[in-house]
């Protein structure tokens, strides 16, 4: 009992003491972007994971492996301090104590903060169609895109989901051949809105592929 005490107000202080201010921003920005599944509000602005200087040294032509790196760790440890951000954010709304997310609490985040100004506790069969899109988010983020999973979200998995965000797919000169992502660090509404269709959908798409990679290269999986 003991440990747990000691457990728990370990938790209660870290949650006390972290920033949720970036992270709140994320989700009204991001909550602002869409109408609806998959529709753009015209009159959303972008999100920008990354600094000014990093798009611009980003953008350098010659760059050399000093800039690669440093590239690199900065945009992954831009992500991890929004994903942090950003639980802790979602973690205060639900009261959670754990660092990590069930799928209970991920409902009530989203019943709330994503779709609550549909008004949806007074319309069943929109309800319904609602939860199972949240179920299929869900599972592609606790499982970071993969078939299985531990049926809960921690810094990783909203890590990649940022990750995946903040991608964009590259195509061949015809504009339509894969090409692979780049990344630009700007979460765009359009490009928003596409990422959470299909993050809603139940089958394996583009943002379960994105999730599979964004969680590898994180975690120094490749």
């Amino acid at each position: 009992m003991q440990n747990f005490s000691n457990n728990r107000t370990s938790i209660l202080t870290e949650l006390s003491n972290g920033n949720a201010e970036l992270g709140e921003a994320f989700a009204i920005i991001i909550n602002d972007m869409v109408v609806q599944a998959g529709i753009t509000n015209p009159m959303a602005e972008s999100f920008e994971v990354t600094s000014k200087s990093w798009r611009n040294l980003a953008q350098k032509s010659d760059k050399t492996q000093e800039d690669i790196d440093k590239l690199d760790k900065e945009f992954k440890q831009s992500i991890y301090e929004l994903a942090e951000s950003y639980l802790l954010f979602i973690a205060r709304q639900t009261k959670n104590l754990t660092g990590k997310l069930d799928y209970g609490q991920y409902e009530s985040y989203l019943l709330k903060y994503r779709f609550g100004r549909y008004d949806i506790m007074n319309k069943p069969e929109y309800l319904n169609k609602v939860k199972v899109q949240i179920r299929n988010a869900f599972n592609k983020l606790s499982a970071h895109g993969e078939t299985s999973g531990d049926n809960l979200i921690d810094k990783h998995d909203m890590a990649a989901y940022i990750y995946a965000l903040a991608t964009r797919v590259k195509r061949g000169d015809d504009g339509k051949s894969f090409k692979g992502f780049e990344i630009n660090g700007i979460i765009t509404p359009e490009e928003y809105a596409v990422n959470e269709r299909n993050l809603f959908e139940a089958e394996d798409n583009l943002v379960s592929l994105k999730l599979r990679v964004a969680y590898k290269v994180l975690n120094n999986k490749l």
